[in-house]
């Protein structure tokens, strides 16, 4: 019996090692091939990476050399010079990581062909730029389109590779689960057998601790496995959590995606990479329950890196359970989608602004059709869309316009652009609508690009625009005719009348000499009332012919001293300005452009003001000056400390007859300074005053600085 169990010992034990041993020789078979299939997986990825970085150096290429033409900044043709390397070196380790595979190899042929021509293509462009100037490329609208064509090739080869790739990830990526669920498989077949042999063997507690011990290192190696595959993948963040929801592993990716090393994040829980307002809301731990539920649970949404930024997510959390069923925790895989959520929201804005525009948008062939249409044709138009596109757009076109419309889209198809052409569209009621296009074509597809805006209000205002200026033309040359016929009868009139107050004054002076001994006191007094009221009449006369005339002398400008016409002014005054104490400062007065003549006159006229109303001052002050306004005029002034006049009837200064003054007090007609003014305006300037009851007062004129280029 001895021997037996002995020798049922050594069967047992030989049957044991011989379990072990194959189940160690399969297990080698099975664990070499998913490892080998992780490492093409590996590699797929790799090759995807590259893509993508060489993608962003084909348009870091672009983007340079649109900087160094539109600046001529060396800096952008640097950096172009130096992206190109990298697109050379890029495509040495595409075609290296590629080696394997002879139908990516003839793709990346092809690829590199059509890179070198758009590199070629490029650096022309920059030589022309260097040798010529902007002015050589910015104009060259066929490179620009063929550089379009050829990027466009560029992408759709490189997206043939990517797509490749993608396929032979996807293999890979089954044919490393189907190795997994083999190798689970014989694992457990082994294990069984194991097992089995061991409950038949002697020491079954013995070879039950050992089979153990063997179980627990593959799984440590298959863990160590799983561990590596992870962290290799750099795209998407995956790593574990606890039932709790705190993180237990970490890998690469979710490094480089959340921000956080594995020693700063594993132990914390996982709704740190959730924004304040969710984890608020309950959602982290909403989901850990509906993936415990369901077992998997997957959403988009915001989510926050170490540095505070928000980044949008695609999340799948997936629960992990043991053979009876317990919860061990949950596996979370994310991946950054911004950048896609981006475009998504651009493509949403560009179609959002397509149907909220109220310009036409439309995209046409060159068969003479609409393609495409906004809502803003409907709402304008009244047509369908349906209408639209079933007849050639001609149809709808003004007859009167049609011509030059089917002409504009001949020069569209030629490569030119279109900028504000203007035609007439049918409305379904029959009226016609005014557009302004602005269009562009794209010859390789046979389209053009077309944006319309309603200028019927504006053709219509326009029109009133013109009908109103040729009405107000027509009445300034009225106005023009009647001030002439007014002037000329003033003149004729003043004219006119200076005869009779000759004889008046000339009759006077007889009677006066022949009847002065007949003549009472009362009777000569008659008399020369008669005659101071003729000569105030010839004055006011006077006065009236010059200011008749000065709306019909033609203006002479010249180069003119200010002061030397100040100073005959004065000297002009010397009758008046004898016998009396008079202080005069006068500042420096510059040359100016005007009617010599006529300024003297505004001179004259304003100085002998002053020198009248200072006449109850001893002794009179009367300064004379310039100065810059500051908004391209020259400011003049004539200052007195005389009688001065109320602010109140100030706009009455500058009008015709008006006078703030009774005859009795201070001589005058009235007339000088309208005719001031007068002058004035013809040259361009204007004529104000300043001044207060017994404080004095300041008259003010100003002349342009470039009065050179005022008509008169």
């Amino acid at each position: 019996m001895k021997a037996s169990v002995e020798s049922k010992i050594t069967l047992g034990f030989a049957a044991s090692v011989l379990a072990l041993v194959v189940m160690g020789g399969l297990s080698y078979r099975t664990t070499r091939t998913p490892v080998a299939t992780e490492g093409w997986v590996s590699h797929s990825h790799d090759v995807i990476t590259t893509l993508e970085s060489g993608q962003a150096l084909l348009t870091d290429v672009e983007t340079d050399q649109r900087g160094y033409l539109l600046t001529g900044d060396k800096r952008f043709l640097e950096d172009c010079l130096h992206a190109q390397a990298q697109v050379r070196g890029w495509l040495g380790q595409v075609r290296q990581l590629t080696a394997d595979n002879p139908a990516q190899q003839q793709r990346l042929d092809r690829l590199q062909a059509l890179i070198s021509r758009r590199l070629a293509a490029l650096n022309q462009r920059i030589q022309l730029r260097q040798q010529r100037g902007i002015q050589s490329v910015s104009g060259d609208v066929a490179a620009l389109r063929q550089g379009e064509a050829l990027m466009a090739d560029v992408w759709q080869g490189l997206a043939r590779i990517r797509d490749a790739e993608d396929r032979l990830l996807n293999a890979r990526q089954r044919a490393a689960q189907a190795s997994a669920r083999l190798n689970l498989l014989i694992i457990l077949a082994g294990s069984g057998l194991a097992c089995a042999v061991g409950l038949g063997a002697v020491l079954a507690i013995r070879r039950d601790l050992k089979l153990r011990r063997q179980a627990e290192q593959a799984l440590r190696q298959n863990e160590e496995r799983f561990r590596l595959m992870v962290g290799n993948i750099k795209d998407y963040a995956i790593f574990m959590l606890d039932p709790a929801g705190r993180v237990i592993s970490w890998n690469d990716g979710a490094q480089r995606i959340k921000g956080y090393t594995a020693a700063e994040i594993v132990g914390e829980h996982f709704s740190r990479f959730y924004p304040d307002e969710v984890v608020r809301a309950g959602f982290p731990q909403k989901a850990l329950a509906e993936a415990e539920a369901a077992g998997r649970v997957e959403d988009d949404g915001w989510r926050v890196r170490k540095d505070g930024s928000r980044f949008w997510a695609n999340v799948v959390i997936t629960a992990v359970r043991d053979q009876d069923g317990r919860l061990l925790g949950f596996v979370k895989v994310t991946r950054d989608l911004t950048e896609r959520r981006r475009m998504e929201q651009m493509r949403e804005e560009r179609d959002r602004f397509f149907d909220l525009s109220r310009d036409l948008i439309c995209v046409a062939g060159f068969d003479g059709y609409f393609k495409t249409l906004n809502p803003a044709w409907e709402r304008t138009l009244g047509f369908s869309d349906e209408e639209l596109l079933a007849r050639p757009f001609l149809e709808f076109i003004h007859p009167d316009d049609a011509a030059a419309s089917q002409a504009e889209v001949g020069r569209l198809a030629s490569g030119h652009e279109t900028v504000n052409f203007e035609n007439r569209f049918r409305c379904r009621d029959g009226a016609w609508r005014w557009f302004a296009w602005n269009a562009r074509a794209v010859a390789a597809a046979q389209l053009i690009y077309a944006i319309g805006r309603d200028t019927t209000e504006r053709k219509r205002n326009q029109e009133k625009i013109v009908q109103l200026n040729a009405e107000l033309q027509r009445h300034a040359r009225q106005l023009e005719e009647t001030n002439r016929e007014l002037e000329a009868f003033s003149y004729s009139v003043s004219h006119d009348l200076r005869a009779p107050l000759r004889h008046i004054d000339g009759f006077v002076k007889l009677l006066e000499k022949q009847a002065a001994q007949k003549l009472d006191n009362q009777g000569r007094r008659y008399l020369g009332i008669i005659a101071d009221s003729a000569q105030r009449m010839g004055a006011l006369i006077d006065d009236l012919l010059i200011f008749s005339r000065m709306g019909r002398t033609e203006l002479r400008r010249t180069r003119v001293s200010s002061g030397a016409l100040v100073h005959e002014a004065i000297e002009a005054l010397q009758s008046e300005t004898n016998g009396r104490r008079i202080r005069w400062k006068i500042g420096e007065l510059p040359e100016v452009l005007a009617d010599p003549s006529m300024l003297r006159q505004v001179w004259v006229n304003l100085i002998a003001n002053a020198v009248k109303y200072t006449r109850p001052r001893d002794p009179a002050e009367i300064e004379i000056g310039c100065q810059d306004s500051g908004n391209g005029e020259r400011v003049f002034f004539v200052r007195d400390n005389g009688v001065g006049f109320d602010m109140d009837y100030a706009h009455k200064l500058f009008g015709v007859f008006q006078r703030l003054h009774r005859s009795d007090e201070f001589e005058g007609t009235g007339i000088g300074l309208a005719n001031v003014s007068r002058i004035l305006h013809r040259h361009g300037g204007r004529a104000w005053a300043e001044g207060k009851i017994d404080c004095g007062a300041t008259f003010f004129f100003s002349l342009p600085e470039a009065s050179a280029d005022i008509g008169g």
